[in-house]
């Protein structure tokens, strides 16, 4: 695991910064706080912007970033939305969630869910919901961090783009009030205004503009390097201005790999006689349930005649590693039996729809374990 690093579970990470928030509102903690010393005031908004780096954040801003108090810290595994929104919002770790990965194998229903829209990876948005699960069973959560300050008396809002609300929401920011928002300037001076009327509280906002930049130009872009600078720039100018009485603390879920080889996995002949069920987990961390024909030296030497080259991690090395974190018994099968690590600069995707090659054309992908897609910002004004 030399080339990979693991997160820091421990007290650097996504997960520890979840904690800190709980504790520092006076609830229960489920995991390690932030070994930083944060200074927290009564009322704190957490800024996530998607897809933001810590190395492409210095990369692309260096010595021009306005602010004193800038910090590195870890993501979750894999290195994706929807695992590290779970965890943030929660305390608990993604082995603990369940919430492994945009894609997931859910024994119980006997489907690949789609965690971002929590329907069938062929189905529609919300279609559990509508279908009549219980989301809270299938990720077994207790409450969220919303759900405890509202229980605790304490105002709290979440500010997101228009047409993200439902699906994975419905778990992220259950017992939270949420507001969709125009512009990244409408939802900071609308989250300020809402604060000024409470002397406890806490608001989020989610930005999406330097992950989707990231995604469709790859972050070695200069369109996405002018994105982040005018993001970042932005939030901190608008934060300073309306959310002086606030804590504000900005941090992001992921980086990106610049990736030059996405490579559709439905195309490997022979990779579905070795599996149980098709690829799934993102398109830099694969997860595989293998039959009993199966073996890694075969599965390395099929992909290879692909040119798709990486690193097969078993389901008991992965947990062993703490690359979850603290792993529930009930959840660790969704790990499947290895999982598939790409090289950096390439990607494995499997379309359960034939007309969504669109994935095939991104620059910028995530899931994995480099540096670049691990490390995160957190910066305190």
């Amino acid at each position: 695991m030399s080339e990979f690093v693991v997160p820091d579970y421990s007290g650097a990470s996504i997960q520890n910064l979840a904690n800190t928030l709980l504790s520092h509102f006076g609830a229960v903690p489920r995991g390690p706080k932030l070994r930083l010393d944060l200074d927290l005031s009564d009322r704190v908004v957490l800024i996530l912007i998607d897809g933001l780096g810590y190395k492409d954040l210095i990369s692309s801003m260096g010595d021009s970033l306005p602010v004193s108090r800038l910090y590195r810290i870890t993501s979750v595994f894999p290195t994706t939305t929807s695992t590290v929104l779970t965890t943030l919002f929660t305390g608990l770790s993604p082995g603990q969630h369940g919430v492994l990965g945009p894609n997931v194998y859910i024994k119980e229903i006997g489907t690949i869910v789609n965690t971002l829209s929590m329907g069938p990876v062929i189905g529609e948005r919300d279609g559990l919901h509508k279908m009549g699960y219980d989301l809270r069973k299938l990720f077994p959560i207790k409450s969220t961090i919303f759900e405890e300050l509202s229980n605790m008396g304490i105002r709290n809002r979440v500010y997101v783009p228009k047409g993200l609300s439902g699906g994975l929401s419905r778990i992220t920011y259950a017992g939270a009030e949420i507001v969709e928002y125009v512009t990244l300037y409408d939802a900071i001076i609308n989250a300020s205004k809402f604060l000024s009327d409470y002397k406890v509280g806490f608001v989020h906002i989610y930005i999406t503009t330097v992950d989707s930049a990231a995604h469709k130009y790859g972050p070695d872009s200069e369109e996405c390097s002018v994105v982040i600078r005018e993001t970042v720039d932005s939030v901190i100018r608008m934060a300073k201005k309306y959310m002086e009485d606030s804590t504000v603390l900005i941090t992001a879920d992921h980086g990106h790999d610049n990736v030059k080889i996405n490579t559709k996995a439905n195309d490997v002949q022979g990779l579905m006689k070795f599996l149980n069920v098709p690829p799934y987990g993102d398109a830099r961390a694969i997860y595989l349930k293998l039959n009993d024909k199966a073996s890694i030296d075969e599965l390395t030497s099929l992909l290879s005649r692909y040119n798709v080259t990486g690193r097969f991690i078993s389901k008991d090395n992965a947990v062993s590693i703490g690359l979850f974190g603290e792993v529930s018994s009930e959840m660790v099968d969704r790990v499947g039996d290895v999982i598939f690590i790409p090289n950096s600069g390439s990607s494995l995707i499997y379309l359960y729809k034939p007309d969504n090659e669109e994935l095939l054309t991104l620059k910028g992908q995530h899931g994995g374990l480099t540096e670049r897609e691990l490390y995160i910002p957190l910066i305190q004004l």
